[in-house]
């Protein structure tokens, strides 16, 4: 049986459109800083970076001119998406900004050569646990040995909410879809250590975020 496309509810963050055909989020401009100080760790010095759910296309075109050794795959499950992230790619010239991919993540994944680094912002939280469980073991699958998988979003822990606006946050996404919202911290560290991803670390993240690195063992 073909698994249907994953298709994420209307949370997508306000985006304005620039003459050249990109899209800019200022949500996106907003996290940038505190992902990439994050992301800086575990950046490899060669082969592949995959971003998971692109979207607009921003966090990777600069992350391609900040680590020019490294090449920068995007992806989006959205062919809507396909355009903007094009267009980040043509305004920034980087040579190592690859062309966008269209990748629902919780399907079949293609090939993608020395693949060091899975990246992923906002995602698993907007998709039910099925999904997130078929991402992990997507990423898990083709991840180079020794590769990281760095996820970044809100989570709960031991079901327990960060604050009175995340708890608010989870029951409008329950209120469209009742199998979407928080994961918790601890069912997300099993499904990585299930699908041979051990956890490696945990970052406390602005506005009650997390980020999650798992590693595929060398």
């Amino acid at each position: 049986m073909t698994q249907p496309p994953l298709k994420l509810p209307d949370t997508a963050p306000t985006s304005h459109a620039l003459p050249d055909g990109r899209l800019s989020a200022p949500s996106a401009e907003r996290n940038a800083a505190p992902i990439f100080e994050r992301l800086a760790n575990y950046v490899p010095d060669h082969g592949m970076v995959l971003e998971l759910a692109s979207g607009t296309g921003q966090h990777i075109a600069a992350l391609a001119r900040m680590y020019p050794d490294v090449a920068w795959q995007p992806s989006d499950a959205s062919g809507e998406r396909m355009d903007s992230i094009t267009a980040w790619r043509a305004h920034t010239g980087a040579d190592n900004l690859r062309d966008p991919v269209l990748l629902d993540a919780s399907g079949v994944w293609p090939d993608f050569p020395d693949l060091r680094l899975v990246y992923v912002v906002n995602l698993f939280h907007l998709i039910p646990p099925d999904d997130a469980v078929a991402v992990i073991r997507g990423a898990a699958g083709a991840l180079a040995a020794g590769g990281h998988f760095f996820v970044y979003g809100p989570f709960r822990t031991d079901g327990a909410f960060r604050s009175e606006g995340d708890a608010k946050f989870h029951a409008s996404l329950n209120a469209q879809n009742p199998l979407i919202g928080y994961k918790d911290l601890e069912w997300m560290e099993a499904e990585l250590c299930a699908a041979g991803l051990p956890l490696v670390a945990v970052h406390d993240m602005p506005a009650n975020n997390l980020v999650i690195v798992a590693q595929k063992p060398n």
